[in-house]
């Protein structure tokens, strides 16, 4: 005999239905817009939001390149030009995210690509910045910026294709190679090469991210 009284039934959906529209929300909020245009129209935009994702992914990967390259200790390259690969890679990451951005789908991955963008700005102020204590407090701050970015846009959905879970994998090495980038002490020789491991398998990450692109 089926107990349940018929409140606890429609409270059931109802949790049910705000469960839906949560996930929809969160990782599907442009779909609506998507689905009241012609198909042709919604063919050609989904054609330019691949294209902006694509160029925004490897426009932040090579960023990353450039600045861990900027992070890692060199004696063939002067300490100048290795700030400015860090300030340049930093931009390029930062114009990325935000390119890659208007092609997002999901609110949190919007949300964790403008994080990540304002980080890497605040690293690009901290690198810039005269007084040393200052910039350097920019710089752990837009780490962990970045942290918290590229956190969100971690998608704990389930289900997910092949390329979305390479994607994803992209993201989780990028997420560990920023944590060890906000721990890493600059002022010693062993946290230099600790900021260039984390600069670098953040590097890894920010490329299998924009392989698995479409």
């Amino acid at each position: 005999m089926n107990h349940n009284k018929p409140n606890d039934r429609n409270n059931k959906k109802k949790q049910s239905i705000s469960i839906d529209k949560w996930n929809n929300l969160m990782f599907h909020y442009k779909s609506g817009k998507q689905n009241i245009s012609k198909n042709n129209s919604t063919n050609n935009n989904s054609n330019e939001s691949n294209i902006t994702a694509v160029a925004g992914n490897w426009i932040a990967a090579v960023g990353t390149i450039i600045s861990a390259i900027g992070s890692t200790p060199s004696t063939i390259f002067s300490q100048q030009t290795l700030t400015d690969f860090n300030v340049i890679g930093n931009i390029l990451q930062a114009g990325g995210s935000a390119i890659g951005v208007e092609a997002e789908e999901a609110l949190l991955d919007v949300v964790g690509g403008q994080i990540s963008a304002i980080g890497n700005l605040a690293v690009v102020a901290g690198i810039l910045s005269e007084n040393e204590q200052s910039g350097q407090l920019l710089e752990k701050q837009g780490n962990l910026l970045q942290v918290v970015g590229v956190g969100i846009t971690i998608n704990t959905e389930g289900k997910l294709t092949l390329l979305q879970t390479i994607a994803n994998t992209g993201n989780i090495i990028q997420l560990i190679g920023n944590v060890i980038e906000v721990f890493a002490d600059s002022d010693t020789s062993e946290g230099e090469v600790m900021n260039a491991v984390g600069a670098w398998i953040q590097a890894v990450g920010a490329v299998i991210t924009a392989l698995a692109s479409e």
